[in-house]
């Protein structure tokens, strides 16, 4: 069952003696739930820095995974006090990136609800901050 929805996104990032950066928008996208598993799928914009980009949000009950298709592909899995590494593929040159997740919530369901990721990021294993993603999903 696939499905319109809105989507509000509120994503911070901390960097080590920087003020944070927060992005907050809401947009359209899509949400499909189907055995236990919430998939919430959008189109990123200018406003992200990643128009061209198809950002995904796959809810499953163990785990959290944020995949990026189109002018960037990475794909992110947050499993709650675990590390897990990954390629983040920017076209012209890809590295290695590692999230370490604090924190994973979510009461996603068929109708919506929300997710919570806090998580360390590294990149080519060197620390480079914290970010966290707050997401609500509803039917409009």
């Amino acid at each position: 069952m696939t499905k319109d929805v809105l989507i509000a996104i509120r994503g911070t990032q901390h960097t080590d003696g920087e003020e944070p950066q927060v992005i907050e928008l809401t947009t359209d996208g899509t949400l499909t739930a189907e055995d236990g598993v919430v998939t919430v799928s959008y189109r990123e914009s200018e406003m992200t820095g990643l128009d061209g980009v198809i950002t995904t949000f796959r809810v499953e009950p163990d785990r959290v995974i944020l995949q990026r298709d189109g002018d960037l592909n990475s794909t992110m899995t947050f499993i709650e006090g675990e590390k897990t590494e990954s390629l983040y593929d920017m076209g012209f040159g890809a590295m290695l990136l590692g999230v370490s997740s604090r924190r994973v919530r979510s009461d996603m369901t068929e109708k919506g609800g929300s997710l919570f990721v806090d998580y360390a990021v590294e990149i080519e294993h060197v620390p480079v901050g914290t970010n966290t993603y707050e997401i609500t999903v509803w039917e409009p």
